[in-house]
């Protein structure tokens, strides 16, 4: 909102001065005033209101996560749009008294407020829009009046609007206070079912103050699986030190798993991004021999295509070379007993499914890099835990749920440790060590191992 409140007021500062030269003044643009051309204090002015502009608004509360009514909206405008031909007559004093027209400063007052509004308005339909391609899902503990309203809100939110999955009825509400039947789910006691098996990214407990102890051990159990818990309350002493946020006026206490900053994962999904899209141009000619020696040396399709778990347990459609034979998921059950990993995953050291260009491919990770896709559609990161397939996460202990809290990755410490020799009990630990610990340098770090991992051939 701020980058295109800035873009707004530059854009419409020039058409301003556009329509004042030739429907007001009837001369060419840019105006010459006294012989002089005006583009110099126009740029001077421009240099400035891009930054002004914005801090106006942020001073008139315009940026502040709260609902606002249409009124309030167009009223704000308004008392901006005055704000700043106060701001534009003073830089204009200052720089040039005399070159500065004057009737600039009204067009502009006077444009600035609508199209300002009209980029509110842009930018809410392109937050809704963003939002609907991968919707945050809520679940809302209570069924009080505060729990509705906090639904209700969810429902008016413009950037980024969540997904209310319902309302599980807490310990201290009888059946009188219910809200509409339709969006009860059952009791608290669901909530941990409801986690195993629903994608949920947040929990919201909306519970009375002398009745908040009540909701501590399903906030634990949140902690447990790594979904983020709030809690509706105005002050009080928890287990662990939680968070505070300002939800549209309403106080909320998070009990994040891993608290990271937003800001970083937003570098961070920005650098997986730059890094997938520069690999998938510099191993190109890579991927594209190896496709053609795997349909040369081997019958059956060049990709193998299998769902897998991602964020809080979103499936997703993950990629790579094929390495097997084509029937090897169906001639898994034969060779079962060949298992050599504890826990509910399946690892052969020497998978007699695995074809001879297949054992080439492993041994140097090219089968891994079609994954370069997922990254940039989103699914995963470049590093992070490994996406386990949902059928393995079902036999999960309900703590090792937790590392499905970050986006699944290419790699992640346990590649660079040797993960033919770590069990899955120590894998596990350690990819929560990963999200406790996260930093960008951390990525850095492990990044760099693993291409020290797959140059000296034992990254499979």
């Amino acid at each position: 909102m701020i980058a295109a409140d800035a873009i707004t007021v530059a854009v419409t500062y020039l058409v301003a001065d556009l329509l004042r030269c030739h429907f007001w003044m009837r001369t060419d643009w840019p105006e010459e005033i006294g012989g002089q051309s005006t583009v110099r204090i126009h740029m001077t002015v421009l240099a400035f209101l891009p930054f002004v502009w914005p801090l106006i608004l942020n001073w008139l509360g315009w940026y502040a996560q709260k609902w606002r009514t249409v009124h309030w909206v167009f009223r704000t405008a308004l008392a901006g749009g005055g704000a700043l031909a106060l701001a534009m007559s003073a830089i204009a004093l200052l720089f040039a008294r005399e070159l500065y027209p004057r009737a600039q400063i009204g067009f502009v007052s006077i444009m600035l407020p609508a199209t300002t509004v009209a980029a509110r308005g842009i930018t809410g339909w392109l937050g809704r829009w963003l939002g609907s391609r991968r919707q945050h899902r809520v679940l809302i503990v209570g069924t009080s009046r505060e729990a509705v309203r906090l639904r209700r809100l969810f429902s008016n939110v413009v950037l980024g609007r969540p997904v209310v999955l319902g309302h599980l009825r807490g310990p201290w509400e009888n059946q009188t206070d219910e809200v509409e039947s339709r969006f009860i789910l059952g009791g608290i006691e669901q909530l941990g079912p409801i986690l195993d098996s629903e994608v949920v990214d947040e929990v919201i407990f909306s519970a009375p103050l002398d009745h908040v102890s009540d909701s501590l051990p399903y906030v634990r159990l949140c902690e447990e699986v790594g979904v983020t818990a709030h809690v509706q309350a105005e002050s009080m002493t928890c287990h662990s030190t939680p968070e505070m946020v300002d939800f549209h006026g309403v106080p909320l206490l998070a009990y994040t798993p891993a608290r990271h900053s937003p800001e970083l994962l937003a570098v961070k999904r920005l650098f997986d991004l730059v890094l997938a899209i520069v690999g998938i141009a510099l191993t190109g000619p890579i991927m594209l021999i190896c496709a053609i020696f795997i349909k040369l040396c081997s019958p059956g399709p060049i990709f193998f295509r299998q769902r897998r778990s991602g964020l809080n347990g979103r499936e997703f459609l993950m990629y790579k070379f094929r390495t097997m034979d084509p029937n090897a998921e169906s001639n898994q059950a034969k060779i079962a007993h060949l298992n050599e990993s504890s826990g509910p995953v399946f690892k052969i050291k020497n998978d007699p499914r695995v074809t001879k260009i297949g054992k080439m491919l492993r041994r140097w990770s090219l089968d891994e890099l079609p994954q370069l896709f997922n990254v940039v559609k989103g699914d995963m990161a470049i590093v992070g835990p490994r996406p386990p397939i949902p059928a393995e996460v079902a036999k999960y202990d309900r703590w090792q749920r937790r590392r499905l809290s970050m986006r699944p990755g290419l790699t992640c410490i346990w590649q660079i440790k040797g993960r033919h020799h770590i069990g899955f009990e120590e894998w596990m630990r350690l990819d929560l060590l990963y999200i406790d610990h996260w930093s960008l340098r951390l990525d850095l770090l492990i990044l760099f191992k693993t291409v020290a991992t797959v140059v000296s051939g034992s990254g499979a």
